[in-house]
């Protein structure tokens, strides 16, 4: 009688995980380059005791991300610049190198590019790139190359991998990996547009209230059977009649 209960608590758990995680991926809508998530679902199955029947409880394993490219949108900016394809940028927060799909960038007091969180934009030999200046005539070809009239001054690497789901999440639009990476092959850079999310509004609220109504349902569903404990628990409780 309780296993119902049970098994019914544990999808409310998971349901609470999957609403937050909707619910983020709403909150980034507009945030460049963002990766919706999603839920990982897995039954876990046990015996009780004494008892043939398989109980199958569900436990939310983890979350996954949807690495499909999002809208390019043009800005018109100099140093907005987008990926056309699955490659990322490589850069350095100061701790190490990441990989990202946010190319809102700009120049530090060092006039070296930079992501709009200050992380430096790295070369393929893993350098930071100097531009001597900021202005309307910075030039930045599709493969990266970054030139102010017929001075070239560096290449942004632009690097793709075997399997993006090797990519593990991180802050700022910045994913890490122990994956070798290699020169993008199927990718281009687009300069004065940026990408925006993959997440799809629409999607994203109906899948909510779908949470949301599935979680009422479980709730009447254990509310239910509580009832129906304590009933039979009464029930049980009488004295027995003597005839």
């Amino acid at each position: 009688m309780e296993n119902s209960i049970y098994i019914g608590l544990s999808r409310q758990t998971a349901l609470r995980r999957e609403m937050s995680v909707v619910a983020n991926n709403i909150a980034n809508v507009d945030t460049t380059g963002f990766k919706r998530e999603m839920m990982i679902y897995q039954s876990y199955p046990e015996k009780a005791p004494f008892d043939r029947t398989e109980t199958q409880f569900v436990i939310d394993r983890a979350t996954a991300t949807d690495y499909a490219q999002g809208p390019l949108k043009v800005t018109g900016k100099t140093l907005d610049l987008a990926i056309d394809g699955p490659g990322y940028f490589t850069v350095d927060d100061g701790t190490g190198t990441f990989y990202t799909r946010n190319g809102t960038l700009s120049l530090n007091d060092q006039n070296q590019l930079t992501t709009n969180q200050g992380h430096l934009v790295l070369d393929p030999a893993g350098n930071p790139i100097f531009i001597p200046r900021s202005d309307d005539a910075i030039v930045v070809t599709g493969d990266g190359s970054v030139a102010l009239g017929d001075e070239v001054y560096g290449r942004i690497a632009v690097v793709e991998f075997d399997k993006v789901a090797a990519l593990k999440k991180e802050r700022d639009s910045l994913f890490a990996t122990d994956a070798q990476p290699f020169p993008a092959e199927n990718s281009q850079v687009a300069q004065g547009q940026l990408e925006g999310s993959n997440v799809n509004a629409i999607v994203e609220m109906t899948e909510m209230m779908t949470i949301h109504r599935t979680y009422d349902a479980i709730k009447n569903l254990i509310d239910s059977e509580g009832q129906r404990a304590e009933r039979a628990t009464q029930r049980l409780a009488r004295p027995m009649q003597v005839a």
